[in-house]
């Protein structure tokens, strides 16, 4: 059943900057609705089986993200509660819910794969090098081409190179055991752009988000992956100690249910 609700004067509240458009809006609500209207902004959660988020009024992939709720008013109706943990103040008038959302979908960048319903991908690419040492006579200083450096002695050539960063967002069921299995190994196709074997997965990063919540009471959480890839990496020569390739897409995928 739908929770009578009405918008305050004031809202909404929109912002746009680099990471795309969120927005405030402000609520009134009986103050015995208030947790219906949450769940019905927040979604009901259950692995993403239950109830979507409430999506923002004509754009596309804006959608609740938290609720704060308050008294609107000082109407406090007289309880005697016997210990902190019986009950909670109530009142006999409106709650104010405010509801923050954020854009879900990041910009579009080509060669973005593809991810599963309810998650979502963002990229970051940034400058890095890598380093090779070199005996002395081997090296040559481009200011004085004439000077010369003993066998002994070693100079770093500094070589740069390109890092791709893409974190996929809300992962119910991580691929852990691709994870493992991947590291330190070449793409076998294209990749993020790159052909194949000119990128290397150095590894990832994994840490727990707040998804929405279930039944009001429960914390639903997925994970977040931060996975780090290397263009064009220095790599042993052909022989015994070759790299091995690999699938990247699967990285992508959820791990299958046991």
């Amino acid at each position: 059943m739908a929770v009578p609700f009405k918008e305050l004067a004031g809202s909404p509240v929109e912002r746009f900057d680099s990471t795309g458009m969120t927005a405030r809006r402000e609520f009134l609500c009986a103050w015995q609705d208030r947790r219906a209207l949450v769940e019905a902004l927040l979604g009901d959660g259950y692995e993403f089986g239950g109830s979507a988020r409430a999506g923002y009024p004509g754009t596309a992939n804006v959608v609740a993200m938290r609720a704060a709720v308050e008294p609107l008013a000082d109407d406090l109706l007289t309880q005697q509660f016997s210990g902190l943990t019986e009950g909670l103040n109530a009142y006999g008038g409106f709650a104010k819910v405010v509801v923050d959302y954020e854009l879900l979908a990041p910009a579009d960048r080509a060669a973005l794969p593809a991810v599963a319903e309810g998650t979502f991908l963002t990229y970051r690419m940034e400058a890095a090098e890598q380093a090779i040492s070199l005996p002395g006579d081997e090296l040559v200083w481009e200011g004085s081409p004439t000077a010369t450096f003993p066998v002994a002695a070693s100079g770093e050539i500094r070589l740069p190179a390109t890092r791709h960063r893409l974190t996929w967002h809300r992962v119910v069921n991580p691929p852990w055991a691709t994870i493992r299995a991947a590291a330190g190994t070449l793409n076998n196709a294209e990749f993020l752009g790159a052909a194949a074997e000119a990128m290397l997965f150095e590894g990832g990063n994994a840490s727990r988000e707040f998804v929405r919540i279930s039944e009001l009471d429960s914390a639903e959480f997925a994970w977040c992956l931060e996975y780090v890839f290397l263009e064009n990496p220095l790599v042993p020569a052909a022989g015994p100690s070759e790299l091995q390739t690999s699938e990247f897409s699967e990285l992508l995928a959820f791990a299958e249910e046991a």
